[in-house]
């Protein structure tokens, strides 16, 4: 099975319909408008002590087969503070690049790289699904290493839209610009999520089920606003999407799944009060992250 068919078969197991795949999913390329958007997304990344970001183009990278690439040196996103303070247990271990090539990456997590469809580096690391496109583009292009991510390859986010009659409920998140603004609550999977261990995670058991992601949703809501959805609430996985921004790298990125879950009239819609989060009117939903409102507009509509 070739890399894209084995990616493609993935995520069409996870969201069976077409319809509410976006951008990068369901082994869909990127579209020109979609790479403009990517490219604006990480110009503030180029700034001052970031490191260059790989294209192919570059000394030293080259597609040795459909199935793997040699990366240089001297790209790597190293000591990410997200990665600070964090129990080691819980983290892939960091493969800084080395020209010389050898293996850094378990052989079991390889393997499960290789069942993902996912083409490795000369270090075992997974590279991006769409790494062929993203590191052509001169606008582009990716840093290596783990940067911001705890573990290599692909990690599940789910952003929540939990409905109550015609309101929503958000949380406030910080921007550099904007100030505080409105934002689905939402966040990272975790091994637990999927009912595996952190330890079988490191070791190569990674699943990915839509019964998953479904549990991190509703435990991102929980922690982010304290609403606990019923177990008999309406809860459906409405759109796929596999973005890239300054935080993703060749290495490790996202797919972000939009979950709507309906409330029901019985349902406690009591919002914790140190949560940061309120009901708001689906009418008055202007400034969001673009991104968020395109998930509010799959999730209403």
């Amino acid at each position: 099975m070739n890399t894209t068919t084995a990616i493609a078969e993935h995520d069409a197991e996870l969201v069976p319909d077409e319809a509410r795949w976006g951008q990068g999913y369901g082994g869909r390329a990127y579209s020109p408008a979609e790479l403009d958007t990517i490219a604006s997304n990480v110009a503030p990344a180029r700034g001052p002590g970031h490191p260059a970001r790989l294209h192919a183009g570059d000394p030293g990278f080259d597609w040795v087969s459909d199935t793997a690439a040699h990366v240089p040196s001297g790209y790597d996103i190293l000591n990410h503070p997200n990665r600070a303070n964090t129990d080691p247990a819980r983290l892939d271990p960091a493969a800084p690049t080395s020209v010389d090539g050898q293996p850094q990456v378990s052989k079991d997590l390889q393997a499960y790289f290789r069942r993902r469809g996912w083409a490795l580096d000369q270090h075992g690391r997974p590279l991006h699904p769409h790494a062929r496109q993203l590191l052509a583009d001169p606008r582009i292009g990716l840093p290596t290493s783990l940067g911001f991510a705890y573990h290599l390859g692909e990690s599940v986010v789910a952003d929540v839209v939990a409905v109550a009659a015609d309101q929503v409920v958000l949380t406030t998140r910080a921007t550099r610009h904007e100030g505080l603004i409105p934002a689905l609550p939402g966040g990272y999977g975790i091994p637990a999520d999927q009912g595996a261990t952190v330890e079988q995670w490191r070791g190569g058991a990674r699943p990915v089920t839509a019964e998953g992601i479904i549990t991190t949703a509703r435990r991102k809501l929980t922690e982010e606003t304290g609403l606990v959805a019923p177990p008999d609430s309406h809860v459906e996985i409405v759109r796929a999407i596999r973005p890239v921004s300054s935080v993703h790298t060749l290495h490790a990125w996202t797919v972000v799944f939009t979950v709507r879950i309906d409330l029901p009239a019985r349902a406690n819609l009591t919002l914790r009060p140190d949560a940061g989060a309120d009901w708001w009117p689906v009418a008055m939903l202007q400034s969001m992250w673009p991104d968020h409102r395109r998930a509010l507009v799959a999730a209403l509509g």
